[in-house]
């Protein structure tokens, strides 16, 4: 075989074509390996912005190629077996590229589809510089001719997709160079070796080499192993006193993370979580063959090691030990590297205790100001990374780094944004949910509450005083407007902690109102104290935990600070770049994401150009009568536009429910960390003791809601589940509800939950889950399902959490398919 390193420009220039066969595995990435890659990109477009061209480019991986059946003299193709995946994925990406410069350079189309994926003049498929297997095919040419044709219902549509959204939120207008860098970075900084293999070679015998499954050494392993090559007389003596004693202090994990805050704190953004061992070889080569130094390499390593475990560990008699403790309930590792600088000063005596709480004060406040405000994180780790760095010992560190993250750039909320945000924000689906546990907790201890909230109490979860579903007497108490549920229910005014959630449920305020005044909590006690509420007791309640807010955190330094927009639209921007092809949402269900109401969502869209703005419809699945195109010029028919674009209508002409995307599979997609905690709590401490009163609660509802005989159908599916000698798993949350379940590892995992008038296919549960993890079995489980009469799963769905009416399953050919693919499903486990 040859091998040798190459690029994308490298491996796809010329006339060329790289195939597909038809006996691979069809495309399988999904957002875990996009955002991984996106990140990789990310990190190279800030080096060359930063001037650093020379810095190392980002290894991808090897790409496999065999000579193909039309290779000839006039043409080159060649055979992929082993790469098809990113290869894909950076054509894919190529693609989103070309059709996100369109729009302000119209040359664009013809330079980068003649440059890099197609060959102009060749005919029928030998046209594509890449040409995916047979299953995948029509969708990736849809997405280099650029039309929406056959991108829909797709993971190939789903990649492209989300390279659009990436480049919609990354597209910086006052830089005229950041999409150029994308693109460069594509085609010459990600780096691939290409092996060829001779016509005659065994390709997969090679492939299997490459892809061994033998244990590989860690990056610390690495570092440690070319430490002690650097110490052939003093190795022992090291080891003893500071390698051996750093190793008891951390595990390999935490050690992994102390490696890369230190080359955080020697180089700032340049550092790499993938490339820690490259990064400490380089410190290394500049003290090679002088011990002493490399000897004094790994005592800082030690004293720093000392420093993280003060961080991850604080001792109560710490002065500062409650915000260390804070931060660490928030997982904020992203400020661990500005955390280890102030230790660092700290033990040099150019910072006191008092000061270093202070200082912690601010970066609480910046990062839970932001979560209450609803910003994005994404950046927290540049920017912190970037103080730490320009720290100096001899300023006013608190002062400093006040001043630091005050600039209206980095988006830390004045008063004013956060008063408005706890009044309208949809806090919610805002953080994870120790997260938000966090800030309530925090809001309780500043009442002088007596009573101690243990957040690791399973027990102990967000309440909804507005209940999530309506019940006839709650909207008789917000005056009959279900849009004012919709745009108060998640915002903070309408949040407590609670010991009974799933006792309180849906229940009326009278009865919430009795078991909140019995708490011990002040908060509880506040609420009870009201005879009713709505929009005016959670508007009020909002006030007030907004003041205590800003008492607890401290805003930023608004000397000189520019005003701040009237509101904050990127969490909606971002929530249709995410809807999956062929799929649609509502006025209604953005609005509840973002903390509105339809109507400002509805006037927003008509007047600001946004990507896919088209597929959000009214609540019945219906164009709005007032949609217009944000070109006046474009005369296109919507519905002739969502029915190209892969979306079905009904006579009625309304959209297809199975394709409607809620407001909470919205934030899952956006991986909004809340909306991730939605999902059934899988295990609880008390299951055994409960789990009647559960069942009898469900069942109940379940009766209720969708009536005899559908509750029939579902508790002759759970009968049936039994005497197959399996376990059912009653719900702890709100809502009632119940899992045929089958433990592994000694966690449950399931394929259906039952609610009172729905049953969910819980996709996005499953993907994180083996063996379901693997596409090709969900897909299996899909199909499945889909050969019920009236159900109709879209791909796009296989990371969320579709669902059909219990209803349905009293038509017995439904009712055999679910019979039919819980046994596929305990078959598959």
């Amino acid at each position: 075989m040859k091998a040798n390193e190459t690029t994308l420009r490298r491996l796809i220039q010329g006339d060329q074509q790289l195939l597909v066969p038809l006996y691979q595995r069809h495309y399988t990435w999904e957002r875990p390996q996009l955002r991984q890659l996106w990140a990789d990109i990310v990190a190279q477009i800030d080096m060359l912005a930063q001037g650093r061209e020379s810095a190392p480019s980002h290894f991808l991986g090897s790409v496999v190629l065999a000579p193909g059946p039309e290779l000839a003299p006039s043409r080159s193709q060649w055979i992929v077996v082993d790469g098809q995946q990113r290869l894909t994925t950076l054509m894919l990406a190529l693609c989103a590229v070309r059709d996100h410069m369109v729009a302000e350079d119209p040359e664009a189309k013809d330079r980068i589809n003649e440059l890099h994926l197609i060959n102009r003049w060749q005919r029928g498929e030998m046209r594509y510089r890449l040409l995916p297997t047979q299953t995948d095919r029509a969708a990736f040419k849809a997405c280099v001719d650029g039309s929406p044709d056959g991108k829909a219902d797709s993971l190939v549509g789903n990649a492209y997709q989300f390279f659009r959204s990436m480049l919609r939120e990354f597209d910086d207008p006052a830089d005229p160079h950041d999409l150029a860098r994308v693109e460069s970075v594509l085609l010459d900084r990600l780096n691939l070796v290409q092996i060829t293999v001779e016509k005659d070679d065994n390709a997969f015998r090679i492939f299997e080499s490459i892809n061994n499954t033998g244990m590989r050494l860690s990056q610390v392993d690495l570092i440690r192993n070319y430490v002690f090559m650097c110490l052939p007389t003093r190795g022992q003596h090291v080891y003893d006193d500071y390698w051996m004693p750093m190793q008891r202090l951390l595990d390999a994990k935490t050690m992994e993370q102390l490696m890369y805050l230190i080359l955080v704190l020697k180089s700032g953004e340049g550092a790499q979580y993938n490339a820690i061992y490259r990064g400490h070889q380089e410190l290394l080569l500049g003290l090679a063959g002088d011990e002493a130094k490399v000897e004094g390499y790994v005592r800082d390593l030690y004293h720093r090691a000392r420093h993280l475990k003060l961080i991850l560990d604080p001792p109560r008699d710490l002065p500062f030990a409650e915000h260390l403790q804070f931060l660490k309930e928030w997982q904020a590792s992203t400020a661990y590297p500005l955390i280890m600088r102030l230790l660092e000063f700290r033990e040099d005596d150019h910072i006191h205790d008092d000061e270093v709480a202070e200082t912690l004060t601010y970066v609480e406040s910046f990062i839970v100001r932001r979560l209450i405000a609803g910003v994005t994180t994404g950046n927290l780790n540049r920017i912190f990374q970037r103080l730490a760095v320009q720290l100096d010992p001899d300023d006013d560190l608190p002062r400093a780094v006040r001043t630091a993250l005050s600039p209206a750039r980095l988006y830390w909320p004045t008063d004013e944004q956060l008063h408005d945000a706890v009044r309208n924000r949809a806090f919610y689906w805002q953080g994870r949910a120790a997260q938000q546990k966090l800030v309530l907790r925090r809001l309780e201890e500043s009442l002088g509450s007596k009573e101690s909230v243990d957040l690791t109490d399973k027990r102990i979860t967000i309440e909804h005083v507005l209940p999530q579903s309506l019940t006839a007497d709650w909207l008789e108490q917000l005056t009959g407007d279900e849009g004012e549920h919709r745009q108060f229910v998640h915002t903070l005014g309408n949040l407590t902690l609670s010991g009974y959630n799933s006792e309180l449920g849906n229940s009326s305020f009278a009865a919430k109102r009795r078991q909140l005044g019995q708490s011990g909590l002040r908060m509880n006690q506040e609420i009870a104290a009201y005879e009713k509420w709505g929009k005016a007791e959670i508007l009020a309640r909002a006030d007030r935990l907004a003041d205590r807010a800003i008492t607890i955190w401290p805003g930023p330094d608004e000397a000189g600070r520019e005003p701040a927009p009237s509101r904050d639209w990127t969490l909606l921007y971002k929530a249709l770049a995410a809807l999956p092809p062929a799929t649609w949402t509502s006025y209604s269900d953005v609005a509840e994401l973002i903390g509105s109401h339809p109507v400002p969502v509805g006037v927003h869209l008509a007047t600001v150009p946004a990507l896919n703005a088209h597929r959000v419809l009214i609540k019945q699945g219906k164009p709005s009568e007032s949609f217009r195109w944000p070109d006046p010029d474009d005369d296109r028919d919507i519905h002739e536009v969502l029915l190209a674009e892969g979306i079905a209508f009904d006579g009625n002409g309304c959209a297809s429910p199975d394709q409607h995307v809620s407001a909470r599979e919205l934030a899952q997609l956006l991986e909004l960390p809340g909306a991730m905690d939605l999902a059934e709590t899988e295990s609880t401490e008390d299951y055994e003791e409960a789990n009647h009163e559960r069942e009898q609660r469900f069942v109940q509802q379940l009766n209720q809601q969708s009536g005899p005989q559908a509750a029939g159908a579902v508790q002759r599916v759970l009968d049936d589940w039994r005497k197959k000698g399996r376990e059912v798993q009653y719900g702890t949350s709100t809502g009632a509800s119940c899992a045929p379940i089958i433990k592994l590892q000694g966690k449950p995992l399931y394929a259906v939950r039952f609610y009172a008038k729905t049953v969910e296919f819980p996709f996005g549960l499953l993907k994180n889950r083996p063996p379901f993890d693997d596409l090709a079995l969900r897909e299996e489980l899909r199909e499945l399902l889909n050969s019920a009469p009236g159900v109709d799963i879209p791909v796009a769905k296989l990371e969320l959490y579709p669902s059909i009416k219990n209803t349905q399953l009293i038509n017995v050919a439904v009712f055999d398919v679910i019979i039919a693919a819980l046994d596929l499903f305990a078959a598959r486990v």
